[in-house]
């Protein structure tokens, strides 16, 4: 008898995606080119074990029983941001003997999780969540001449020296004071900037800094002396449409009160399209 056909860890993965789909043993040994017994005895031992590979039969044995790995592999999948560091901890306290880290992450890699950066996803209640939706479905079949009529406008901040975070630095001990292990600072702070801006489909309107606290008088005194400029450069008549999102300064009495005498037509959305371009 031939030696044993190796299965790669990329079809028992792809065999482990189709059994989440709900195809059968046998439908899967037939997609994947191997036999029923085999397929059965990879899902079984990731069922049992949580593991896609095979249980190593050489070498040291684990120091981890299949219950402390199982342990590991739920607390992982529960949650994913956890450190190895103090997943070997607690299984130390739980084993009542050392366990080190690459001990923790040798048995998560076996089980095929990868180490990766967090991609970072704006933090949107649900509540948003369902206004944006609604906001999206009333005007998801607006025509294009719909759009190309639309002003938007929003304020932001933008640093001009440095960032608003937390910066770290390698360095040797004795070496704090070394200018380039040094975070440079303005005086008086200097960070950032208020604007406000406008644009449209065919280009971009005035840009206006902010100076001082953004309340809304400052706002209404902006859009007087800068929204129908705006307008203009931009080949907009007096029809244009006015979008503003839901900002405390947009909704004050005062302002809508501008908005009703000085914009024909307006849009409200639960945000600003301008933070998603960012």
């Amino acid at each position: 008898m031939g030696p044993r056909r190796k299965t790669s860890i990329d079809v028992r993965k792809f065999i482990l995606r189709l059994l989440k789909k709900g195809i059968s043993y046998r439908e899967i040994a037939k997609i994947v080119g191997r036999s029923h017994s085999c397929v059965q005895k990879i899902i079984g031992r990731f069922k049992s074990d949580g593991l896609i590979e095979n249980k190593s039969g050489r070498g040291r044995k684990s120091i981890l029983s299949d219950v402390a790995k199982r342990k590991v592999l739920k607390d992982i999948k529960i949650d994913p941001k956890l450190s190895v560091v103090k997943l070997a901890a607690e299984t130390s306290r739980i084993m009542g003997k050392s366990v080190s880290a690459e001990t923790v992450r040798n048995v998560i890699r076996h089980a095929g999780y990868s180490s990766r950066v967090a991609r970072k996803k704006p933090f949107i209640s649900l509540q948003n969540q369902k206004k944006r939706l609604e906001f999206t479905k009333t005007h998801q079949l607006k025509t294009d001449n719909f759009w190309k009529n639309v002003i938007f406008s929003d304020e932001s901040k933008f640093n001009i020296f440095g960032s608003d975070g937390r910066r770290t630095v390698w360095r040797k001990p004795n070496t704090v004071l070394d200018p380039k292990n040094l975070r440079p600072t303005v005086k008086h702070g200097g960070g950032s900037v208020m604007v406000w801006g406008c644009m449209a489909s065919n280009g971009v309107g005035n840009l206006v800094f902010i100076d001082g606290i953004m309340d809304h008088k400052l706002y209404i005194d902006i859009h007087n002396n800068n929204l129908k400029e705006s307008a203009k450069k931009l080949g907009l008549d007096g029809n244009f449409i006015f979008q503003q999102d839901n900002d405390s300064k947009h909704t004050a009495r005062n302002a809508k009160m501008w908005c009703l005498f000085h914009c024909k037509q307006q849009l409200h959305s639960p945000h600003s399209p301008l933070t998603s371009m960012s």
